[in-house]
């Protein structure tokens, strides 16, 4: 038994539909079905609708707020609205401890009085069972943290001690896998935290909601998957929705997730969360990597951006390439060499990507290896020059965001 029907709330609103033989439905203040009876005969096609797709249909929405339903205190009548064919309903305000957690509905085809007061009664029953589940929840969410943030805790005793906990509570398995993914929210204000839990809370909830732990502080959180869940293509569809749930509340602020790769054992999610970490700092600092990314998809970066940012200057880069940047003020020369490098060396690719004619290209390289003293046929010099245009974008980068330069 889950939900309703597991603490009680099924209950009120079957028997009080069985006491008045009317349909009686709860839903939450965001429209959302929670509890429904069966069916009398009274419906109308906006709760048939509603209880099919477990939520209210907009126009619904819109009639309640014309009405100020979510600021009633008692019960009262909402009138029909035939242009959206809303059938006229009592309204009973489902409250506990000052708080509004929904609403009891019935259709109101000639309700009397003392129905309303069955109604109000049930409501306010409704409105404990509602409130004590906030509580379970929060209870459940706050251990559910308190797990996240030992098992990347600086100290090898709590994380053995919280990989233990975490096994006998997820049951997991004792060898099984981990994989962990950081969400940063850069550039953060008020309110960043609580819209990155938010988003944490509802890109979890339904689909791994059993196999994960999270932990947020401030603008960053740290999702653990277990089991099943545990593979980076689950990560990265984690770290996806967290981002798409938090555009919708966190606008324009960006955010970034990394993914690590899957570990085992007790060491599992900090060892996963070093290379989290640094595929998130990566899409942060280089936007062109995109806003989700894998730190087995870093390529070369993995390796430049674990350089001390501080080390990180126009000495470090190679000689020839250096020659030519200063020729090279517009930039197309670096740019056409990096494509080239990257087309490793294929100058139809490289025409094409760059939409250039291949004369042109040509003319371009000869020029590049003219200031670079090096020929690009060469495979020791061109692996140094092409490793020197991805660190010149990296301090390039630094340069323009310095407060990255620190990875945490």
């Amino acid at each position: 038994m889950t939900g309703a029907a597991a603490d009680g709330l099924q209950q009120v609103v079957d028997g009080l539909a069985n006491r008045l033989g009317r349909s009686v439905a709860v839903d939450d203040t965001h429209g959302r079905v929670v509890s429904v009876s069966r069916h009398f005969g009274d419906e109308d096609p906006l709760r048939v609708y509603a209880v099919l797709q477990r939520d209210s249909d907009p126009r619904v929405m819109a009639h309640f707020r014309e009405h100020g339903i979510y600021d009633w205190t008692s019960p009262g009548r909402v009138p029909r609205n035939p242009e959206i064919g809303f059938k006229a309903r009592v309204c009973c305000p489902a409250r506990a401890h000052g708080l509004l957690f929904g609403h009891l509905f019935l259709i109101d085809d000639g309700v009397v009085d003392r129905e309303i007061e069955l109604a109000a009664a049930a409501a306010a029953e409704v409105g404990s069972l509602m409130y004590r589940r906030v509580v379970l929840h929060e209870q459940e969410q706050a251990r559910r943290e308190e797990l996240a943030g030992q098992l990347v805790a600086d100290t090898a005793a709590e994380r053995e001690r919280a990989w233990r906990a975490a096994g006998a509570e997820l049951r997991l398995p004792p060898d099984g896998p981990v994989v962990t993914v950081a969400v940063d929210a850069l550039d953060a204000r008020d309110g960043t935290g609580t819209a990155l839990r938010t988003a944490v809370e509802r890109a979890t909830r339904d689909r791994v909601a059993a196999r994960s732990l999270a932990t947020v502080r401030g603008g960053r959180a740290v999702v653990l998957l277990f089991g099943d869940a545990a593979t980076v293509e689950s990560g990265r569809a984690v770290g996806t929705r967290v981002l798409a749930e938090f555009s919708r509340t966190a606008a324009p602020v960006r955010a970034v997730a990394g993914i690590g790769a899957a570990h085992h054992g007790p060491e599992a999610a900090v060892r996963g969360l070093s290379g989290a970490r640094l595929a998130a700092h990566a899409c942060a600092l280089l936007p062109f990597l995109g806003d989700v990314l894998d730190d087995d998809g870093l390529g070369v970066y993995g390796l430049l951006l674990r350089l001390p940012a501080s080390e990180i200057d126009e000495s470090r880069l190679p000689a020839g390439l250096r020659r030519l940047a200063e020729q090279d003020t517009g930039g197309v020369l670096v740019d056409t060499l990096e494509a080239y490098l990257d087309c490793c060396g294929d100058a139809t690719r490289t025409a094409t990507q760059l939409r250039l004619h291949r004369s042109t290209l040509y003319y371009r390289l000869g020029r590049i290896e003219t200031f670079t003293g090096v020929g690009l046929r060469d495979g020791p010099s061109r692996l140094s020059l092409h490793v020197g245009v991805k660190l010149r974008r990296v301090l390039q980068a630094y340069r323009e965001r310095p407060e990255l330069r620190v990875v945490t």
